[in-house]
């Protein structure tokens, strides 16, 4: 047996749930398949669900079978269900495997949205006659089953390719992780949707008016917020403009999009800001690698409100370390510009100490953040912890 494989069979063997961390899917488990990409939501009764790809074909979409598994928690991330199957790969054609999650849980229902990649074919090997596809599904939970109903996959890669872009981009993905759901702007029966994409073409953000169903391109298919960036998340700022962050090699690419009439998303977008390149700008050591950008409240020391930037990358060197760069923003000044969000950092907490890669986390109902991510030993476990903003700022800063 290869040492790698027997320090990850040795692994199986240890109880991988503790005070501080639990590994909500472990990579060595009985089924023998590595797991990647996190995803993680509260919903609206306060429940955490955590998804995140089974990967029998060993690589990612476009290589084989992947699956998208679900857990969940009812006690704020002390305990969770056990693993069940949300989509399953078939290995053929269309349905071969669903990957990179990303999740939203609707502010007002207890309702989720799941958009993912699928099919057959990589992202940069797609062509308009057979591209990466994109599909989601919406789940309900159910109350006396105690458990959340998903509806049947919804292909809407034509919609995407030609509806918004008009089959000028031949490959493109979402962002995975975090869907963010606006806290100001609703249109119809939900509050607005917005998924920042990767594509052949540069980063657009697309936003939703009904949870999901269709989208339509944030400033127009034409201006790509981050013409060099790669994977991308996006926030909502505390004045309800759009913030993009993108994944680079060292730091990030953060650009914003301001409303002119938020009802019928017109606005435009900024100059893409290298973080790198300004002062006090987040400046990590390692490769490209996707975090997540989450925007919470808080309260300094003094008891003042503000609101509390965090944004999750490896540290470096390369893919280790994973940690939160934090920044308080107080005033329209700390983010009226790309420059000026992308400046000033206040500091950062190291989550792991070791090999560690992707990222993403949800603000729980207790006020902790739910931080979800990929760690080793062996290939990568799927850990999950609850931190307080005092743990993460030093005591700086707490919820509220």
């Amino acid at each position: 047996m290869k040492k790698k494989h027997l320090l990850a069979w040795l692994l199986a063997l240890l109880p991988w749930t503790g005070g501080a961390q639990t590994v909500l899917f472990h990579t060595g488990d009985s089924t023998g398949y590595p797991y990647r990409i996190p995803a993680i939501a509260t919903a609206r009764d306060g429940q955490l669900v955590a998804l995140s790809d089974r990967r029998p074909c060993g690589g990612d979409i476009g290589y084989g079978r992947v699956d998208i598994l679900m857990r969940t928690s009812r006690d704020g991330g002390e305990t969770w269900t056990p693993a069940v199957t949300v989509l399953e790969g078939t290995g053929s054609g269309t349905t071969t495997g669903y990957g990179d999650a990303c999740l939203v849980a609707d502010r007002e229902r207890n309702e989720l949205l799941l958009v993912c990649a699928a099919g057959d074919v990589p992202y940069w090997s797609s062509r308009p006659s057979h591209p990466l596809r994109m599909v989601y599904t919406r789940a309900r939970y159910d109350k006396r089953g105690k458990t959340w109903r998903w509806d049947a996959p919804t292909d809407i890669t034509g919609q995407i390719y030609f509806d918004v872009f008009g089959g000028r981009i031949n490959g493109l993905f979402m962002g995975s992780g975090r869907i963010c759901q606006s806290a100001r702007v609703k249109t119809g029966d939900y509050y607005r949707l917005y998924a920042a994409l990767a594509t052949t073409s540069g980063n657009f953000v697309i936003y939703s008016d009904n949870f999901g169903r269709t989208w339509q391109a944030l400033g127009g298919a034409e201006a790509s917020p981050a013409p060099r960036g790669d994977e991308p998340k996006c926030e909502e700022l505390p004045d309800g403009s759009v913030l993009l962050s993108s994944r680079k090699a060292g730091g990030r690419y953060f650009n914003i999009f301001r409303y002119t009439d938020a009802e019928r998303a017109e606005g435009s977008w900024g100059e893409a800001v290298d973080t790198k390149q300004v002062r006090g700008g987040i400046a990590n050591e390692s490769g490209a690698c996707n975090g997540e950008i989450l925007i919470v409240p808080a309260r300094d020391a003094a008891g003042r409100k503000v609101d509390l930037a965090l944004q999750s990358l490896p540290a470096g060197p390369a893919r280790q370390n994973v940690t939160i760069y934090y920044k308080e923003l107080v005033t329209a000044a700390d983010y009226d510009t790309p420059a000026h969000f992308a400046e000033d950092w206040d500091g950062a907490y190291r989550v792991s100490h070791t090999g560690s890669a992707y990222s993403t986390m949800t603000l729980q109902a207790d006020g902790r953040i739910g931080f979800f991510y990929e760690e080793e030993p062996g290939w990568y476990q799927m850990v999950y912890r609850a931190l307080t903003l005092e743990e993460i700022t030093k005591g700086r800063y707490r919820a509220r």
